[in-house]
């Protein structure tokens, strides 16, 4: 072998080298690339369910601190009524926008009860209206019971979805009628 062939061959391999290595640097730069565009969509996402968790537990705390005055009040005004309808609209409007977004999984359940409830509180408070009931209406009590527990089904949903870990508990029931839930 000649001084000029072991020179070819030692620029060829070293060619080859640099070929194998710049191939290694490129794969670990895409696969870094890859990781880093997934962690930014995850974050994205995250944060659109994060907003839209947070404006469905608004409206909700909305509604919740309107409508437990109802239990009660001797006498449901119409302003009174018409106001819990609104704040039920809001909360049923935020819902369904949330349906849109996300995948029938727990949370959706969990947050739809939380709605049927939502009804169910809204409906009784625009029939006291009618109805006369007595300022400690045991129904209305129940049903309140019942949101509360619902509301707190729901930000343990988000919660769990958002960060996992153990769920949120209540230190004692609250009543239905001036407790925060926590």
């Amino acid at each position: 072998m000649t001084e000029t062939q072991a020179a070819l061959y030692a620029a060829a391999v070293g060619a080859l080298c640099a070929l194998v290595v710049g191939c290694i640097a490129g794969w670990a730069a895409l696969r870094q690339v890859a990781k880093t565009a997934e962690a930014q969509r995850k974050q994205a996402d995250w944060q659109l369910r994060s907003e839209d968790y947070a404006n469905f537990v608004r409206a909700m705390f909305r509604f919740r601190a309107r409508v437990g005055h109802a239990a009660v009040r001797a006498e449901v005004s119409g302003d009174y009524s018409n106001e819990v309808r609104a704040l039920y609209v809001d909360l049923a409007n935020v819902a369904a926008t949330l349906t849109m977004r996300i995948a029938a999984d727990p949370v959706m359940d969990v947050m739809l009860k939380l709605v049927n409830c939502a009804y169910a509180v809204h409906s009784r408070v625009t029939d006291r209206r009618r109805l006369y009931l007595p300022s400690r209406d045991a129904a209305m009590d129940r049903l309140l019971e019942q949101f509360e527990d619902a509301e707190w089904a729901v930000r343990n949903a988000f919660r769990d979805d958002l960060w996992g870990g153990e769920s949120l508990r209540r230190s004692g029931h609250a009543g239905s009628t001036g407790g925060s839930g926590g």
